[in-house]
């Protein structure tokens, strides 16, 4: 049941926040959104919003812009509004003063099943080890990232089909339904707190620009697993005549060709085949540097003489 006694202060900054910020409007007395500022972006220096500020304008909810988290001016303005708790979803590490102000703490939604996979990445690294099963965990801020207890948790099975895209989508719905539980479980001190064991963590760090390179001498699965953990952004890349290759959409194909390891073959209407360490992987969907992502039927139909061209 909603209880608009209790006051949250939320801050995210992504797509993957605006369910939970939606239901922590919806249950408790949302007393501001917490976002990064504004900035311009582009050749034309547009000014654009981050999804969590664009929502929070189309709903008319309070919005604070949190620049420098120390600020003494931002941190009194948090003050005054008398948070029971903060709720951070893909937001920032919050600094030490700004833990110590509400008054039952602070609630953050990790994408798994902790102490799996802390860190900045959960959902792409969950994907390149080509997990079956993931989830959303709530737990309570401490200052070391990811370790604090936790609250409740939801397991989310992982489809052949997920990638990125998809499996954020899951989890972030999720992520959502658990909030008003975890909110109120805290709030009336009936919560069972799961202290986690450090010993079985794992870490998720942040995806680098060298991670998203595609090694052809692994095997089909692991590529495929990298391609699903990078789709549809940022995009697992290979080369094509100097040229940056983006791959989003691919399937595993039990067979191995005559070809060397990153060759294009069976080159047809709707696709291309390209060989790996083990089997190889049937490409559908792909951007080239320069173009718009495409499926492989209009790359195919602009590139001439794609047979036999090397992708390493």
């Amino acid at each position: 049941m909603p209880n608009k006694q209790i006051n949250i202060i939320f801050f995210g900054n992504t797509n993957f926040s605006n369910p939970t910020l939606l239901a922590c409007n919806k249950n408790f007395n949302l007393k501001a959104v917490v976002t990064n500022k504004s900035k311009k972006m582009g050749r034309g220096q547009k000014i654009i919003d981050t999804p969590v500020m664009t929502l929070a304008k189309e709903k008319s909810f309070k919005v604070i812009e949190g620049e420098d988290l120390n600020d003494k001016s931002f941190i009194n303005e948090l003050k005054n509004l008398n948070p029971d708790f903060f709720v951070v979803v893909a937001y920032r590490i919050l600094p030490k003063s700004l833990l110590k102000i509400p008054k039952f703490g602070s609630i953050n939604i990790h994408s798994s099943l902790l102490p799996k996979y802390r860190g900045a990445a959960p959902i792409q690294h969950a994907l390149l080890n080509q997990e079956k099963l993931t989830g959303i965990s709530t737990f309570l801020i401490e200052p070391k990232v990811d370790t604090g207890k936790i609250i409740d948790q939801f397991q989310v099975e992982i489809s052949p089909e997920d990638n990125y895209g998809s499996l954020s989508k899951k989890l972030s719905e999720a992520g959502a339904e658990l909030i008003e539980s975890s909110v109120t479980k805290c709030y009336t001190n009936s919560a069972d707190l799961i202290k986690q064991n450090d010993s079985e963590a794992t870490l998720a760090p942040k995806i680098l620009k060298d991670d998203l390179k595609i090694n052809w001498n692994q095997d089909s699965k692991v590529i495929l697993a990298m391609i699903k953990a990078f789709s549809p952004t940022p995009g697992a890349f290979t080369t094509i005549n100097s040229k940056r290759l983006k791959i989003f959409k691919a399937e595993v194909i039990d067979c191995n060709s005559n070809n060397d390891v990153g060759v294009i073959y069976n080159v047809s209407k709707n696709y291309f085949d390209v060989q790996c360490k083990h089997n190889s992987l049937r490409i559908h969907r792909t951007q080239l540097e320069g173009k718009k992502v495409m499926d492989s039927k209009d790359f195919i139909l602009g590139y001439q003489n794609l047979d036999s061209s090397s992708l390493l």
